[in-house]
């Protein structure tokens, strides 16, 4: 839980001062911006995860109660058989088995492999790897492995393949016929041929041993085959597998080289030509001279700074013919990737903890997929003088083109927009994640955030409508992503996404999800629309201290929800054609409205205080009075002092869109300025999962709060804090979609102060171009495939001049109805 909060300064900078961006390119953060997204042919490993049948986390009554202080928990040996025939034995074979932390192989009855880790490191499962040649014989061999699980990670997907290769009940393993680092087809492999027992048989390892009585394995399919497998870190341990990409088709690698060097320790031994790393075509290569064999703690080090956060892997190509050993450890922040240890109280440690990496004579190693902006690097091991080529980033990013921009005369917001599209980026995986570091899951609080900017900036609906599909499981009955607000933002996400891309098939093809999200909503409210079981499903609504578990504020945050998500259910059902439907959740929203009102507002027509509840009750149209929740809310909203409240970038986004609502576009444009600037003063190069202007500014990381923590735990790159791209395309460039697909669109510009402002939103007729300069108009490009675009022009009564012509005016806009380019001022103004 969030305890505390931590102040350090009452005094907000009027104006903030942003750090240099030398290392990026063009001012742009986003590395895969101007790259092309050629196609990367990858054929799926065969090889499968396994585990001894009817003995999985996912098939046990009491999987949700599995306890992850508990490392020893079900850490009896599983063992495993089978054989394959060889025509000769090659020169060289090496046996890769991933999954277990503990193992003993056997290859003809001779023990090649054995390996006990430890079972309380962060990543659940990794990858070893042992000559096999000797071992092997012409004509039948055998493979007996006696494996205990790993750990397991918490993942909160309601996935069962991903659950079981979360919890660590998983072995994968062939068998190579090259040396090691070096891919072939495999000799051998995992697959639902071979057999298991859980129970240890006398000479079970041995060749001769009959294994007809024991099961088939249980398969999860091959280690490639499922999206599920490659989010919420599960599977960070397969790193080491030859060949694995862990990534799905649909998604592209860049290389990004570092920006700097720091940190360089050398101890007793030499590192040479380092400013190669950030060279391309360096003219000599990185090397590492080992004084003697240095004991791990006096290994020489160094850190890469990549200049930005990122999205992929660590790459280290070798130029050496030896194995080298290093140990790496990712930071998102400086002070993360130095980490070596627990803080007390905290989550202190960088996220997937320390992890070796064996680097091939003359090849290629990756290290774990995450988010990072450092990598710390220590070099253990190696040939006395090792030499490297590059060490750099294969960034994984979902192909997209920014279609959506935005540029003003302010360059704090020009920063915060660029940086709010990034963040949105980074999250676009292997689904729309709500980060790319912790979880690596599909939330759709998260979405109804991060949707709304990828439909502005980038389009993109496939990969929201892909995500919106998987996180509804029709046969079971608990809300989406166990949290009955959440159920509400799959609804307001469908929503805005069939608002952006006007896919009325996607729609239609949601209908049955629709139906069920919101039965599953019914069932926890009474006749009126109002929660009735407040312990059904995990209350959550703001990390902020009150806003999570059985609290007040949640139920009345979660109704306010529910009451915005019965509204737009029923135009969505209206879309759709389903009146009957339509019309039953517009009267459920009706009296759930009166009954919030009646039960949740004060005397004076506000929600309280609080900012998060104001404003999703300005959203939900439970708040008639909008002065009201103005005057006792929102127009308070700052951080210069204890009493001030806390709340993060998530629910922020609602008090920007609601500030707007009430007519205060102005104040809402300076909250973003202080607060997500205030993310940017502190070096963000993408936004966080959660922030208070009043957090400690030394080890920033440390002082973050979120998830019922704080520390390096907590995400610095989390798709809901994106908002503010949206939000400037929509209140500054003013321009608002009125129907499914922009097929209509409100273009109603405002400066706020600004000297001029441009950019564009996409569409799925490609994008609308705004333009707007003080005291000269607006200009306006609209694709073919809008039928309407309202046009407000600022001080102009009955016609304006477009394009030269004097034009009436209806109902005080200008009604553009045909494609094309328009240049409008009001009469009054120069030419």
């Amino acid at each position: 839980m969030i305890r505390r909060l931590l102040i350090c300064s009452f005094a907000l900078v009027s104006a903030i001062s942003l750090p240099a961006q030398s290392a990026i390119p063009n001012g742009q953060l986003d590395p895969t911006r101007s790259l092309a997204a050629a196609t990367q042919p990858h054929t799926p490993l065969p090889e499968e995860y396994v585990w001894t049948a009817g003995d999985v986390t996912t098939q046990r009554p009491d999987r949700s109660k599995f306890s992850w202080s508990r490392a020893d928990l079900r850490a009896e040996p599983h063992y495993f058989r089978t054989s394959f025939d060889l025509a000769a034995v090659p020169a060289a074979a090496t046996l890769y088995i991933g999954g277990p932390r503990q193992a003993r192989v056997w290859i003809n009855g001779q023990l090649v492999m054995s390996f006990n880790k430890d079972t309380d490191a962060p990543i659940n499962f990794r990858v070893f790897h042992a000559g096999a040649a000797r071992a092997l014989k012409p004509g039948k061999n055998t493979i007996a492995i006696e494996a205990v699980r790993g750990r397991g990670v918490v993942t909160g997907m309601p996935s069962l393949p991903l659950a079981q290769l979360a919890y660590g009940e998983v072995l994968v393993a062939k068998i190579v016929p090259a040396a090691f680092g070096v891919e072939a087809p495999a000799l051998v492999i995992t697959n639902k041929e071979w057999r298991s027992s859980a129970v240890r048989s006398e000479g079970w390892e041995s060749p001769g041993f009959d294994d007809n009585a024991w099961p088939a394995v249980e398969s999860l399919g091959p280690v490639e085959s499922n999206v599920d497998f490659f989010q919420w870190s599960a599977d960070a341990g397969m790193y080491g597998w030859p060949g694995y990409r862990g990534m799905s088709a649909d998604l592209r690698t860049y290389s990004l080289l570092p920006a700097a060097v720091t940190h360089v320790y050398t101890a007793e031994s030499q590192l040479t030509n380092v400013d190669s790393l950030t060279t391309a075509s360096a003219p000599a290569p990185f090397t590492v001279t080992l004084a003697n064999t240095p004991p791990d703690a006096e290994a020489p080090t160094l850190l890469l700074d990549f200049g930005r956060e990122v999205s992929g892997r660590l790459l280290v190509e070798s130029g050496c013919n030896c194995t080298a050993t290093l140990s790496i450890a990712y930071g998102e922040s400086e002070i993360e990737a130095m980490s070596t240890g627990l803080t007390t109280g905290q989550r202190g440690g960088n996220y997937l903890g320390t992890n070796l990496v064996a680097v091939p004579p003359n090849g290629v190693a990756r290290g774990p997929k995450s988010a990072f902006r450092y990598v710390r690097i220590s070099f253990l091991r190696g040939a006395p003088v090792t030499a490297f080529k590059a060490m750099r980033v294969e960034g994984i990013y979902y192909p997209v083109r920014y279609e959506g921009t935005f540029e003003s005369s302010d360059p704090v917001l020009n920063r915060i927009w660029e940086t709010a599209a990034y963040t949105a980026h980074l999250c676009m995986q292997d689904g729309v994640w709500d980060a790319p570091k912790r979880d690596r899951g599909r939330w759709v609080g998260d979405l109804d955030v991060t949707g709304r900017t990828i439909s502005t900036v980038f389009g993109a609906p496939a990969a929201i409508e892909d995500t919106l599909n998987r996180l509804v499981v029709p046969t079971s009955k608990a809300p989406v992503n166990g949290i009955p607000g959440y159920s509400a933002l799959w609804v307001t996400s469908l929503y805005s996404l069939n608002l952006h891309s006007g896919d009325k098939k996607f729609l239609e093809s949601q209908h049955a999800n629709l139906l069920h999200v919101l039965g599953v909503m019914d069932a926890g409210v009474d006749a009126d629309g109002m929660l009735e079981n407040t312990k059904r499903g995990w209350g959550f609504v703001d990390w902020a201290p009150g806003y999570y578990g059985g609290t007040q504020e949640t139920r009345v945050g979660t109704e306010l929800e529910y009451i915005r998500a019965y509204g737009d259910a029923a135009e969505l059902l209206t879309e759709i054609g389903d009146t009957a439907n339509a019309e039953k959740y517009s009267a459920i929203a009706r009296k759930a409205t009166a009954a919030a009102e009646a039960q949740f507002r004060d005397p004076v027509g506000a929600y309280g205080k609080s900012w998060q509840l104001n404003s999703l009750a300005v959203l939900a149209k439970a708040a008639p009075d909008s002065s009201a929740i103005w005057n006792e809310s929102l127009s308070h909203v700052k951080q210069d002092s204890p009493s001030d409240q806390p709340i993060t970038p998530y629910s922020n986004a609602w008090v920007l869109d609601a500030m707007s609502a009430t007519g205060h576009p102005q104040e809402a444009l300076d909250w973003m300025r202080k607060y997500w600037g205030g993310m940017l003063a502190e070096g963000a190069t993408s936004f966080w999962e959660n922030y208070d202007l009043r957090w400690p500014k030394a080890e920033f990381h440390l002082s973050l709060q979120a998830d019922g923590t704080s520390g390096y735990f907590v995400s610095l790159s989390h798709g809901w804090s994106s908002a503010p791209a949206a939000w400037l395309a929509e209140n500054v460039l003013g321009i608002v979609p009125t129907s499914p697909g922009y097929r209509t669109v409100d273009i109603q510009p405002e400066l706020l102060g600004l000297e001029w402002a441009r950019g564009s939103v996409a569409t799925p007729h490609g994008p609308i171009k705004v333009s707007i300069e003080k005291e000269k108009g607006i200009h306006v490009d609209l694709p073919t495939g809008v039928e309407k675009a309202r046009v407000r022009v600022e001080g102009a009564t009955g016609s304006v001049l477009v394009n030269g012509h004097e034009t009436a005016l209806a109902d005080g806009y200008l009604v553009l109805t045909s494609p094309g380019q328009y240049d409008v001022t009001a009469r009054n103004r120069p030419q």
